[in-house]
């Protein structure tokens, strides 16, 4: 087995792909039309492609994207950005792509206010550069409130007395799922928007995610997560396998897709990451607040897309937008990405056992019967056929997390209910 070669993450303007100089290093490129994210390639041994190539490789990874907003109601359908990309005319690549690309979602400067929380717990150093980014912000008029979830020692607390502005609560449950029900009892505003302590934000998104709240039926908003580091094997695997990438198309789930999907398990987790996720207020008070029995710190995960499940269960919509988008910090030691991935399928299964106590809908049930046995079967299989022991290994992972989920639901979630949904918490100003 070959050793593993680190990648290296670049970013790339597409009218600008003439200052990429390839080396012999592995490249995780990611291209944009100015602050518009279109697509990202994986290349291997870079120096060894050559430049009309890697523009052609270029132009195929971003044309369904721009495709798609050429497809836009408003937009004349262009085809010629392609032909001026492949030879390189700038000049009119930038007029053809002016026209096709919205360089904005909604409307510009809404009035909605903006309750930022982070959930943290024994990441200091991550926290402070957390916080330091949207110190940075372009949009400065949000409330920021870090919500200390049973920290080991102080270091959270001291970090966040060198920004005066910043709201600490402490939180001595462990549990997401507490921390960022405790978040919402403190925030003051009609929109509430949560990332995590190992993310660094982008100077629009407080700005952006003003404006992505323009329809009424929308109570869940989520966005493109990009990983920051691709140095170590863990965060490449993580990355190339699972990641947080939802893509590059801005996607409404809404009724149609929750009715489409609903015999078959609506695939809620395809909505988004909570590294980079908002809700209307008041969506807490018509379908009740994060399941403390699911999530991190609980049965693993999960306690995200669950919620989104019931969002769009009473027919609202959550939207996805890639112009909204943040940067993280994947984990990076094999174990650690052996722990998250058990927990990933432990908080899923969780999650799909208590949506169906929840709703009955028997799509939950046949993902968990039939869809991820004859999956996991399958890569078991393969992975004996062609001798992939490691392989094997992180499979049979997934496989006992998913085992563990089937157990957690038994003891914790089986015939009691999800008590915060139940109670009318007040809000603390």
């Amino acid at each position: 087995m070959e050793p593993f070669r680190p990648f290296t993450i670049q970013h790339l303007q597409i009218d600008q792909l003439d200052q990429f100089k390839p080396s012999t290093n592995n490249y995780y490129l990611v291209f944009w039309w100015k602050n518009i994210p279109l697509s990202h390639l994986w290349l291997n041994n870079a120096i060894s492609i050559a430049p009309i190539t890697l523009r052609q490789k270029v132009g195929d990874v971003i044309q369904k994207t721009i495709n798609h907003y050429a497809s836009l109601p408003e937009k004349d359908n262009q085809a010629a950005w392609k032909k001026y990309f492949l030879i390189n005319d700038q000049e009119k690549l930038t007029l053809e792509l002016d026209n096709i690309i919205p360089l904005q979602i909604g409307t510009p400067g809404g009035d909605e206010k903006l309750s930022i929380i982070i959930c943290t717990r024994n990441r200091p150093e991550e926290l402070d550069k957390c916080v330091k980014s949207l110190m940075d912000s372009q949009d400065q008029d949000y409330e920021l409130i870090v919500v200390d979830n049973a920290s080991d020692d102080d270091r959270t607390e001291q970090i966040i007395k060198k920004y005066p502005s910043v709201k600490y609560v402490k939180e001595p449950r462990k549990g997401l799922s507490i921390a960022r029900n405790t978040g919402i009892r403190h925030a003051t505003h009609d929109i509430i928007a949560y990332t995590d302590d190992d993310v660094i934000v982008e100077p629009n998104w407080t700005r952006i995610i003003k404006t992505t709240f323009e329809d009424p039926l929308t109570m869940a908003v989520t966005g493109l997560v990009i990983p920051i580091s691709l140095q170590e094997k863990a965060q490449y695997l993580f990355e190339k396998n699972s990641g947080f990438n939802r893509g590059y198309l801005a996607t409404v789930f809404d009724k149609e897709y929750f009715a489409r999907h609903l015999d078959i398990g609506v695939p809620v987790w395809n909505i988004g990451a909570g590294a980079n996720m908002a809700f209307r207020r008041k969506i807490f008070d018509h379908i009740g607040w994060f399941d403390e029995r699911l999530g991190a710190g609980a049965s693993g995960c999960s306690e995200d897309s669950e919620f989104w499940y019931r969002i769009l269960a009473q027919g609202w919509n959550c939207n996805y937008y890639p112009q909204l988008f943040v940067y993280h910090l994947h984990r990076d030691s094999e174990d650690s990405l052996k722990n998250q991935m058990f927990s990933y399928m432990r908080g899923h299964i969780s999650a799909l056992l208590v949506q169906y106590k929840n709703h009955h809908h028997k799509g939950n049930l046949r993902r968990l019967y039939y869809e991820l046995p004859v999956y996991y079967f399958g890569r078991i299989c393969s992975d004996i056929l062609h001798l992939r022991l490691n392989t094997l290994k992180g499979t049979l992972n997934e496989v006992y997390g998913c085992l563990s989920g089937y157990l957690y639901y038994l003891k914790y979630c089986n015939g009691k209910d999800n008590d915060v949904q139940q109670k009318n918490y007040k809000y603390i100003d």
